[in-house]
């Protein structure tokens, strides 16, 4: 048994002889008491042996003994001696359905899965919370007439016993009426969201249904401002029609950023995007990053041919200019691409781009005009929260290629792909895997430019290692890059508290030109690290050991984002 200590107005209560929860919820109860002048504790006797009996009663006791005792010795100090005596066990939970509701499998699965369970203490709030759960149900799947005609307990103090009883009258289910645009939507928006509208007129009302269309009209970057309703007041036939009002974003947007990682050191953003342009969905992006050592300028032009969300075509264009390592190339690309993106399942890329690049690379001086088709395929799992997840696994596999055949500089074939996974065990641990593999199928790797050619090391692959550090060198010492790229991880994360986890990790990979004993040189990075929880996701700072090299130098990064 617990002894706690309450202070309301000049009064203290001491608060002897309950348990933990009781005691807790006595002091809930407590609290809510007026505030009154020791000078009048026999007048408000009544007012605190109810609150302490309701307090009692709400976690199943219903037969307590109270004394109050106030201590002259101790002035404006009550003391409060309790015992629960014994608890109200459920013995009975009947719940009916009647109406449409008895044949749907949600109420079903909801009165199994229901959290009274005979057996156990009569709890108030888990019978609250089963009152509630029934209504919301029947709301959220268009039961909209539904009411719970009955519902009480029957308690006998005496026996010790409790029997729930809870009838659900639903009445008969809505169905999705007619969609309708507000008179100021025009022809070519209603065209254009159309696809993204899956409530069939007939089809069973499911609340989720309107949500998520109006997160995915949100998600669009199309629309200021997105409503959308059932109009219940307008139901006929038991068919609900659906509203839908949107305001076009048709200024521009600028956003600018200061950053900076261990990669590349302190870097400024700019971004400049049109959500808007016309009715058929078009819209345009750009984006400027500059840094020390890594500049780019880009611009994304995106023409919707199905859901504006996941099937559009787009046409990339950019610069980039690269001062890394050993590698000086200035790169102008372009491409046209065709996406169809799935959620739960794999993301498409059909691409076709041109890249012309100038470049410096060690030794080697040249540039090449190369015509490149190929795809990617990605896949995102994540359970719970997505900036930072419990569970899950992201896959992402990239083929593309080049020839001769139709103009491009040299014939190659490169293939990439990267595996992660996370999980999490006896709540406080988590272990995080990771595994990437490239090849380039080419007679020489200096035949093709360095953004083809396969460069490792940094805070996403090998950390303790710069950049893109780890490749083959030349006769120089300086890198080339290389054919051949493997890489694999393992992080372990201990929760210190709910923001904070430390973290011990080991990785380990290479770049080469031949996977002979002789001829690769594999390279191991290795640490403990701290993870800060932020809204973004983890903010990472991890003490890196290139212990592969003489002394095994430490190396720090610093990191921000989801880990998957």
């Amino acid at each position: 048994m617990f002894s706690s200590t309450l202070k309301a107005s000049e009064i203290t209560w001491k608060i002897n002889g309950l348990d933990s929860e009781l005691q807790q919820n006595a002091l809930m109860y407590l609290k809510n008491l007026p505030e009154f002048p020791a000078s009048r504790y026999q007048d408000h006797q009544p007012e605190i042996r109810e609150a302490l009996i309701s307090a009692l009663k709400a976690l199943g006791y219903y037969q307590p003994s109270i004394q109050l005792t106030y201590n002259k010795d101790k002035p404006k100090t009550l003391s409060i001696d309790i015992n629960a005596g014994l608890p109200v066990i459920v013995r009975a939970v009947k719940i009916t359905l009647n109406g449409d509701a008895q044949s749907d499998k949600a109420f079903k699965r909801l009165i199994k899965q229901q959290p009274l369970t005979v057996g156990e203490v009569l709890n108030d709030g888990l019978y609250e919370s089963l009152k509630t759960s029934l209504t919301s149900l029947a709301l959220s799947r268009g039961y909209f007439n539904a009411e719970l005609s009955r519902h009480q307990i029957r308690v006998s103090p005496q026996r010790q016993s409790a029997e729930i009883i809870l009838a659900l009258d639903s009445g008969q289910r809505y169905r999705f009426g007619q969609v309708i645009f507000d008179q100021s939507i025009t022809k070519g928006i209603r065209k254009l969201i159309a696809p993204m509208i899956t409530m069939e007129p007939g089809s069973p009302y499911l609340a989720e249904s309107v949500s998520q269309l109006s997160r995915d009209l949100s998600t669009t970057g199309y629309f200021n401002y997105v409503d959308v309703q059932p109009l219940k007041d307008q139901a006929m036939n038991d068919e609900v029609p659906i509203s839908i009002s949107v305001t076009p974003k048709t200024a521009w947007e600028l956003e600018t950023g200061i950053g900076y990682s261990t990669d590349e050191g302190p870097r400024i953003t700019l971004s400049i995007d049109k959500p808007w342009l016309g009715e058929k969905g078009h819209s345009f992006a750009s984006d400027i990053k500059y840094s020390d050592k890594v500049s780019e300028l880009s611009g994304r032009y995106k023409i919707p041919y199905g859901n504006p969300l996941s099937e559009y075509y787009s046409l990339d264009g950019g610069y980039q200019r690269n001062t890394l390592e050993d590698t000086n190339s200035q790169l102008i690309s372009t491409s046209i691409n065709k996406w169809n993106k799935r959620p739960g399942n794999w993301d498409q890329d059909f691409f076709f781009r041109v890249d012309y690049e100038d470049f410096t690379q060690g030794l080697q001086t040249s540039s090449s005009l190369l015509l490149i088709p190929g795809m990617s395929l990605d896949r995102r799992k994540v359970r719970g929260n997505p900036t930072d997840p419990r569970s899950g696994n992201v896959f992402n596999f990239k083929i593309e290629t080049s020839s001769t055949a139709w103009q491009s500089d040299v014939d190659f074939v490169k293939a990439w792909g990267r595996a992660k996974w996370l999980t999490r065990f006896r709540d406080d641990h988590r272990l995080i895997a990771r595994v990437e593999q490239g090849a380039i199928w080419v007679d020489d790797i200096q035949n093709i430019p360095p953004s083809i050619r396969f460069f490792t090391g940094g805070d996403q692959t090998i950390r303790g290692y710069s950049y893109n550090s780890i490749s083959p060198k030349d006769n120089s010492g300086q890198l080339i890059g290389g054919q051949y790229l493997t890489v694999g991880s393992l992080e372990y994360n201990f929760e210190i508290s709910e923001s904070w986890r430390l973290a011990l990790f080991i990785d380990k990979g290479t770049v080469t030109n031949s996977y002979a004993k002789d001829k690769v040189e594999w390279k191991t990075g290795a640490g403990p690290g701290i993870r800060w929880i932020t809204p973004l996701g983890p903010l990472k700072l991890d003490f890196a050991f290139a212990i592969s090299e003489p002394g095994s130098p430490l190396r720090i990064s610093f990191t921000i984002g989801p880990d998957l």
